[in-house]
This record gives structure tokens, C-alpha cells and sequence, in this order.
């Protein structure tokens, strides 16, 4: 009689213990669905590896507690395999499994993974893993996948789809019409419940979330991530639904059939703090509301909307974003808007989990094509390099010493400015550091500088100057990128450089609005002549000239050194 233990522990799950020998050992660990438990000195194992548990152990159906022995077979034997569908989460339930096939849809490798001293000495493949293997669980957004895994596995399945669709509260109406593309949006939003809509900066993605508001007629939770996209959400839902708007964030908690909220309030109700994905390269800000004894009545509100959209979407892998996006538990209807849905770290996959899959694109160009965007007109502009650079400076060393502090930049950003300004046309000028808006203001002394620390109403103040020409340069950190809603604005100055494709799209997109007598919009970047920025300089020439209807210089201007 072998010396193993087995207990059932619940309706999924065993636990087995055996004295240690590294043979067991080894044949335990080859199990797809197991842990050890240090505090039970125990392997909980799921029900569905019993056979081969007593296998392992050479032990026969008598020698195995009856209660586990019928579960299995009741539950395991024989049974086509369930997949089971939930609002945030899918199970699977049944046997077989194609754990390979499955966890090949469901996982991706880890940016910056090389440099982590786990994949070093092998002991991590670099990859995150979304497929729980120990209760068989997965984002629901990722079910299409899943589903073609299975399939191509050759797995008998059936689907149980156990998401209860909310019905709707209220009688929200929307007397505003929509652009075609806006109305195709909706129609696709609607029918398919869940997914991401590509729309570019302009196209009016805030109006048709209103439009997809008004048709579900259901409790909505509106997640953004800047204080300037709270306050203009709410502004623009309370226009166009004609009820009064929920905040959630900049000081405030005051929750409605309808809350815009900060993911960064949010994500401290369910005990969480705010933080960024690695691969960002700029700072965003908090947001630190006092929660004040409605800590739990923000959760409930967050878990109880049926309804539930991300704005800028892009940002939904980060961690604290995934985190707020997996706890809207009763919200079958879930929607990403962002005119560059996908990431620079390659993290797409969270999106798509938490979500769901792409169901809309109405890309720059498209909309140019159709009238209802402007063409920008992309100049490079050569900042000559730096005598006495060091051999091996970092990446973070190379650009304060060429961007942040570099004074002959700083003069020629101030001379494209004030060239604009003399033609009539307003600029927005963006950084990543505070440090060198500071600076830059020092050589623009006719501009403002707005960063995350200021208040949001002065920020907004700001942009009102600008878009009434009252104030001709503004000078802003890049958490101007989104939700920044000037029409009139005439030319943006990419002060800042930076390697993302994303940021690249989102920031050129500030100025290619439509206003009274604006046929192009004018977009300055530089080609910086050091190491890494020259090659972040070539990346944003290729994403521009990849975009039909951009009009890009792209030359690349010859490498020189500052007298």
C-alpha cells in the first residue's frame, strides 16, 4: 500500500501528501494544475489529475477516500469538457484539457524580461500567464481565443454562458446626431457588448460612448486616468444625455446612474494604490480624493455597473488598471475607446483580456479621407549633438544632458514657436519632465507652462486661453497627450521625443481637429544627434510615414556637432 495521503480539500481540488522523495517529487510537479502549500505541507492537486495521482502513487480506487473517488467520477469521467462563461472570468470545467494549446493563446512574454534574474538562470520562461491552472480560469475577453485553441486541439466543448445581461433603468435620451462613422460605431458597440473601439483623437469617441449610454439605458461606470479628461467627460455626457454626471475623483465622490471616475479613486477602493506600467516613458499624475467612509459604497457602485467604459483604453495593462477592470463583476457590456489601442511594451493581450477584442477602426487617415479631420504637415528638425559626450552614458544620463538641459535646443524650440506665433498660429509644446518646461519657458517667456501638479481648473483655464488665441504658446506636460480638446489649436512642437508609438499618434492627433478656416496642421519634431535618441527619432518616422494621409518630411538630416 503506498504511503500517500489523499484529502479532498473542495469541489476542484486535493490534497496529497507522501514522505519526500525527489521521483514523486519531479512526477507531481509534471502536473498541469498544482501548488505546494508550505503552511499544510501538502500538494493541492485539481480533481481532475486523479488518475494519474494514483498512477504516480500505484495506488487502486479502493486505497483513495470514496468522496473523492465519486466526485471524480461523477464530475470527470467521461464528461465533455465546459467551458464556463462569466462577466470578467471564464472556467473550464471536464476533461480533457489541452493545457498547451490553451496557455499558448493566453500568455505573453513580459517586457523587459531579459533583464530579470529569474529568466537569467531559467527559472522563468519570461512570459505572464493569464490561464489560472489551478481553478482553470481565464479573462472572458480572451474566450474568442480560447475557443479557436480548443477547436484546433480537437476538444468536444459546450458553452455555458453564464453572464446575466442587465436590463435596462432609465430613460436617457440623446437628441444629437452623429457622424456616419459615429452611428457604425455604435451599431457594432451595441451588438457586440464588449470590445475596443479604434477611433482616432478628433473622431468624437466620447460622443458615441454617450450615444451607446443612451441606448443600453443601464448604470454606467466611465473610467479615465487625468483629472482634465474627468471634468471634460462629465461636461460633455451632461451636454449630450441631459442628466446629471457622477464624479468620482479631484476631490470629489458623488455617485449617479451615470460616474465618470478616476482609475486612480477607483482603484483604492478595493484597497489598491496607484501605479504605471514600466514601459511608460512619462510621469501621470494621482489623483489622492479622500475616500472619507464611501470606500465601500464606491466599490458596490464599481461591482453593481452593468455597464463600463475605459477611456484611453491603451492604459487598461497597467496594473492598477487591470485591477479596477477586473472587478466590474456584473458589467456584460464593456468597452476600450483610444485612437492607439495598443502598447509599446506589447502588452496587448491584458487589453484584449479585460475587454475583449477589437470591434471598430476609424484610423487618422480614414477620417481625413472623409473631411472630417485635417492632414498635419510633419517637419524634422536637425538639434545638432554635444562635444565631449560620454562613452558609456545610459539612456536616462543622454537624455537630460541632449533634451532636459540642452540650451542650443531649447533656443531653436523657442524659434519655431515664435515663428508660428508671428503667422497667426497657436502651438502646444510637449515635454515629458517638468524640469525642461521650466527651462523652456526661461527661452518663451511670452508662454505658459501647465504640468500635473496644478490644479485642474487651472489647466483648464489654460487650454480655454489657447484654444481663444488669447494665449499663442502653451507649454505642457504630456499628460496634455489625451483628452486635450482644442479644435483651433494650429501646430504641435514634440518637445519631448520618446520611443512610443502610441504617444507619437496621440500627440500628433491634438491638432488635426477641424476649426474655421484650418486646412493642415503643423507638427515639429526633432532629430536629435546622440545615441538612443537618434534611433527614437528614425522609429517616429516610420510609425508617421506608415499613415497614408500624414504629409511627413522624411528626410533624415545629416549628423553634425554644436560649435
Amino acid at each position: 500500500m503506498s504511503s500517500a495521503e489523499i484529502e479532498l480539500i473542495d469541489s476542484e481540488t486535493i490534497g496529497v501528501r507522501f514522505p519526500f522523495d525527489p521521483s514523486l517529487v519531479r512526477q507531481i510537479r509534471g502536473l498541469s494544475s498544482r501548488r505546494w502549500n508550505p503552511q499544510e505541507k501538502r500538494w493541492e492537486i485539481h480533481i481532475a489529475h486523479l488518475a494519474e495521482v494514483m498512477r504516480i502513487f500505484y495506488l487502486h480506487p479502493n486505497e483513495a477516500p470514496p468522496e473523492v473517488v465519486d466526485l471524480y467520477r461523477s464530475r470527470w469521467i467521461r464528461k465533455r469538457l465546459r467551458v464556463i462563461v462569466g462577466n470578467t472570468l471564464t472556467r473550464l470545467s471536464g476533461a480533457p484539457i489541452p493545457f498547451d494549446r490553451i496557455d499558448g493563446v493566453t500568455s505573453f512574454p513580459v517586457f523587459g524580461h531579459q533583464y530579470s534574474m529569474k529568466f537569467i538562470d531559467g527559472s522563468w520562461d519570461g512570459r505572464k500567464r493569464l490561464f489560472n491552472r489551478r481553478d482553470l480560469t481565464f479573462p472572458t475577453g480572451l474566450l474568442d481565443a480560447v475557443q479557436g485553441a480548443l477547436r484546433a486541439a480537437g476538444a468536444d466543448f459546450e458553452l455555458v454562458d453564464e453572464r446575466k445581461p442587465g436590463q435596462p433603468e432609465f430613460k436617457w435620451r440623446m437628441s444629437a446626431e452623429l457622424r456616419p462613422y459615429q452611428k457604425e460605431a455604435v451599431r457594432r458597440a451595441v451588438e457586440a457588448k464588449r470590445g475596443v473601439l479604434e477611433m482616432a483623437t478628433g473622431s468624437g469617441k466620447t460622443l458615441v460612448a454617450a450615444k451607446i449610454i443612451a441606448r443600453l439605458k443601464r448604470r454606467t461606470m466611465f473610467f479615465v486616468h487625468t483629472k482634465d479628461l474627468l471634468l471634460q467627460t462629465i461636461r460633455l455626457l451632461n451636454e449630450n444625455l441631459g442628466d446629471e454626471i457622477g464624479q468620482v475623483g479631484d476631490g470629489a465622490i458623488d455617485l449617479k446612474p451615470i460616474t465618470v471616475a478616476t482609475i486612480q479613486t477607483a482603484v483604492r477602493a478595493f484597497g489598491g494604490a496607484y501605479g504605471r506600467s514600466l514601459a511608460d516613458d512619462e510621469p501621470e499624475e494621482d489623483d489622492t480624493t479622500d475616500l472619507a467612509g464611501r470606500k465601500q459604497a464606491l466599490a458596490e457602485a464599481i461591482q453593481s455597473a452593468s455597464v463600463v467604459f475605459f477611456d484611453e483604453c491603451h492604459h487598461v495593462p497597467a496594473e492598477t488598471c487591470y485591477a479596477v477592470a477586473m472587478q466590474t463583476h456584473a458589467a456584460d457590456c464593456r468597452f476600450g475607446l483610444s485612437a492607439t489601442p495598443y502598447r509599446a511594451d506589447r502588452h496587448d493581450m491584458l487589453l484584449e483580456a479585460a475587454l475583449g477584442p477589437k470591434i471598430y477602426r476609424a484610423n487618422c487617415s480614414r477620417l481625413i479621407d472623409l473631411g472630417y479631420l485635417v492632414p498635419p504637415r510633419i517637419r524634422f528638425v536637425p538639434v545638432p549633438g554635444l562635444s565631449g559626450r560620454p562613452e558609456h552614458a545610459d539612456y536616462h544620463e543622454v537624455y537630460r544632458r541632449h533634451v532636459v538641459d540642452n540650451e542650443e535646443r531649447h533656443r531653436i524650440i523657442a524659434r519655431e514657436a515664435q515663428a508660428l506665433n508671428a503667422q497667426g498660429k497657436s502651438a502646444l509644446i510637449l515635454v515629458n519632465e517638468v524640469q525642461h518646461g521650466e527651462q523652456l519657458l526661461r527661452f518663451i517667456p511670452e508662454a505658459r507652462f501647465v504640468q500635473g501638479a496644478d490644479d485642474a481648473r487651472v489647466r483648464q483655464k489654460a487650454l480655454a486661453d489657447l484654444e481663444a488665441k488669447r494665449l499663442m504658446t502653451l507649454i505642457a506636460t504630456t499628460l496634455a497627450d489625451e483628452g486635450l480638446d482644442v479644435p483651433t489649436l494650429d501646430a504641435v512642437i514634440l518637445a519631448g521625443g520618446g520611443r512610443s508609438e502610441t504617444k507619437a499618434l496621440q500627440r500628433i492627433g491634438r491638432a488635426l481637429r477641424l476649426a474655421k478656416g484650418k486646412k493642415a496642421a503643423a507638427i515639429i519634431d526633432f532629430f536629435d544627434q546622440a545615441p538612443y535618441l537618434r534611433d527614437h527619432a528614425r522609429k517616429r518616422q516610420q510609425i508617421y510615414c506608415a499613415e497614408p494621409r500624414f504629409e511627413v518630411d522624411a528626410r533624415v538630416p545629416e549628423s553634425r556637432v554644436a560649435p
